[in-house]
């Protein structure tokens, strides 16, 4: 359809955008134009991917920014409006040292601001009964009763850990953790507690140490801070122990321990040996047998006394070694013991000798042991290292001793 008067017949469509031409250059502007645009239709174009600065690239500054309704743009960080600078990450300005040297005591992770609501705590593999808290800046984890003692962990920092004022951390971070063992101290005087050494412990400040069970976890503190003292023989004639020294008396108690809970016997205070005593400490667990040794002595009439607890329960006449192949003096745990065996060697004078079924054998020095063996008589030097009993005395001695007991040579 043509329009009359129109040169050359233009269509109303055609006219129609030439108005608009004329009418989106004339003195309305854009910003007119902007003004008659619902607020919703802007913002919905811009979500979809084309933005107002997009759609009228020659829009002052000002008019586009009259059709932001205020609260409603886009976000940098948490709570930061469009144009504001971007929140910096969390971080992490403390965490425990790679070596506990008290497995009681909490563990602290500190962050550059206060933790933020419903933020992630950090968690130790394996498992550890404990509690995290907030304090200030920090989150610290103390445990029920301890960490395990001679034991590795990890401590896993979350990436999703949030600080006030900032961004999630954004990148897991994972430490490993290795608690120290309690000082063997602390292991002498649980000992002795449970009646596994000849020995009681004598403060050298006075503190209250009550008798009987106790919790894990005080068996666990004084194991790591062990109070300062001495252990004092008891009975009073019992092999002497050192304090803080893995001598033999103390060597020995911990072998029986450890038969005792059918853990492997290597006389050393390691994970599992603590493990076990921390859990006896707490139910008093005590040895079900008297201390026990032998002491033998070198003066004339040689002999050999069974001590169970404060008694001599046994004695008998016995022979050292002769001179050149001497009995060596000193305290030794007792660590092998045989039924019957076979002992070869070479006698002072340079004879070989094949020996079989010695019988009631207690080794406790290289190869010097206690057993059995038929001599005319008892009582002095005759044997070529070893210490020599009668059948029958042997027999006895061997049904009372076990692997740690000790021998004292004297």
């Amino acid at each position: 359809m043509s329009i009359p008067g129109r040169p050359g017949g233009e269509s109303d469509e055609s006219s129609c955008e030439t108005e608009t031409r004329r009418w989106w250059r004339g003195p309305l502007g854009l910003a007119a134009l902007l003004a008659l645009i619902p607020a919703g239709f802007a913002l919905a174009s811009a979500g979809a991917g084309q933005g107002v600065s997009e759609l009228f690239s020659s829009a002052p500054a000002s008019a586009a920014s009259a059709t932001v309704p205020a609260g409603t743009g886009t976000t940098t960080g948490a709570g930061a409006p469009a144009g504001a600078p971007a929140l910096a990450a969390t971080r992490l300005t403390g965490l425990p040292p790679h070596t506990i040297a008290n497995g009681t005591h909490p563990l602290v992770v500190s962050l550059a601001a206060p933790p933020a609501p419903g933020s992630p705590t950090p968690t130790l593999q394996p498992s550890v009964a404990g509690t995290w808290a907030v304090a200030g800046d920090s989150l610290t984890f103390t445990p029920v009763s301890t960490l395990k003692p001679c034991s590795g962990y990890t401590l896993t920092v979350w990436a999703q850990t949030r600080s006030q004022g900032a961004r999630e951390l954004g990148k897991r971070q994972s430490e490993g953790l290795q608690v120290a063992c309690p000082p063997l101290a602390g292991m002498q005087q649980a000992l002795a507690r449970l009646g596994y050494l000849g020995a009681r412990f004598q403060p050298l400040y006075t503190v209250h140490l009550a008798p009987g069970a106790e919790s894990r976890h005080e068996a666990a503190v004084r194991a790591y801070h062990a109070p300062r003292g001495a252990l004092v023989p008891d009975p009073s004639d019992a092999p002497p122990v050192h304090m803080g020294q893995l001598d033999a008396t103390t060597r020995g108690a911990i072998e029986i321990y450890q038969q005792q809970r059918h853990l492997e016997m290597t006389g050393e205070p390691n994970a599992a040996t603590w493990d076990s005593l921390l859990y006896d400490e707490t139910v008093n667990r005590r040895d079900p047998q008297p201390y026990t040794w032998v002491s033998v002595t070198e003066s004339l009439p040689e002999t050999l006394q069974l001590h169970r607890g404060g008694h001599v329960v046994f004695s008998t006449p016995a022979n050292t070694g002769v001179p050149g192949a001497e009995t060596e003096q000193g305290i030794f745990p007792i660590y092998a013991r045989y039924i019957s065996t076979t002992m070869s060697g070479t006698d002072v004078d340079g004879t070989k000798y094949d020996v079989p079924d010695v019988p009631w054998v207690n080794y406790f020095n290289g190869g010097d042991a206690v057993h059995g063996y038929p001599r005319a008589s008892y009582g002095f030097p005759q044997s070529n290292g070893c210490v020599e009993l009668p059948i029958e005395a042997a027999h006895t001695v061997f049904g009372k001793l076990a692997l740690g007991d000790i021998v004292w040579v004297r």
